[in-house]
């Protein structure tokens, strides 16, 4: 553990394919200032991430409390009926990223379902070493926790980092969640009308909200509203927005719970 003075302000940190992003909440309510770190070899993720969480000085004090959040594609969502389950065979269906993962468990969310999702033993570990107070959150169960309603039935769109977070809410209760990657505004298209379809949503009905990247002045906003009527971004702050995850971490709430370490 580092021996630089310990601050009362919080770090937030959201781990993606590429690399992840940071910011540092302060006392002062100021807007706090969003970092992003890409690593330059996927396949050497870990090492170059692990790398950065150690000689960034910015990183390295002594924090008040550390959110971590994983936006990621393995993971799977399960009833709490079968949480007694181990989380290996709960992610079966879900394409192991490290050599040694962390297989983790989320609260209870919506009631009945948990978030069971793998992420780096190393990365969980490293993050430990550097900090005394740290919550691990599924990007899943942030984005759920700050929706935002309206009257209508709604399909919730987060695009980030490539990322397509989409949920499907119905009388505020959420009947659908799952996670695409996107390289272009089409395929952020395609994966929404395919969710409604397979839903058997009409777009001409629901209401969509949009977060992160789909703000109303991009072209995917605009492609979005050609095909479905009801069309809104979710905040006025389009900063806010634009880093919806990253800055809901902060009020978030529990952590995450490592149920099994094992080599995948």
């Amino acid at each position: 553990m580092n021996d630089i003075t310990t601050h009362t302000s919080s770090l937030n940190l959201l781990f993606f394919k590429e690399g992840f992003s940071y910011c540092i909440v302060s006392t002062d309510n100021e807007r706090p200032k969003v970092h992003t770190f890409q690593v330059k070899h996927l396949n050497q993720w870990e090492k170059e991430v692990i790398q950065e969480l150690e000689v960034n000085l910015h990183l390295r004090r002594n924090f008040g409390q550390v959110n971590v959040g994983f936006l990621t594609s393995f993971f799977n969502l399960v009833p709490t009926a079968y949480e007694s389950l181990d989380a290996e065979t709960l992610l079966n269906f879900s394409e192991a990223t490290f050599e040694n993962n962390a297989l983790l468990k989320s609260e209870t969310i919506n009631g009945a379902l948990k978030i069971v999702y793998g992420t780096s033993q190393l990365l969980i570990d490293g993050l430990k070493k550097l900090h005394q107070q740290v919550n691990f959150y599924p990007a899943a169960q942030v984005f759920y926790a700050h929706l935002v309603y309206l009257d209508k039935d709604c399909i919730h769109l987060n695009w980030q980092h490539q990322h397509l977070e989409i949920m499907v809410t119905q009388d505020k209760q959420l009947i659908f969640y799952n996670v695409f990657e996107t390289a272009s505004d089409e395929d952020v298209l395609f994966y929404t009308l395919f969710a409604l379809e397979q839903l058997g949503l009409k777009a001409n009905q629901i209401q969509l909200n949009t977060y992160g990247a789909l703000l109303p002045e991009t072209r995917v906003f605009q492609l979005l509203k050609k095909y479905v009527r009801y069309v809104n971004a979710a905040l006025k702050d389009e900063e806010v927005l634009a880093n919806f995850t990253l800055y809901k971490l902060n009020s978030c709430g529990s952590s995450l719970e490592v149920s099994k370490e094992k080599e995948s």
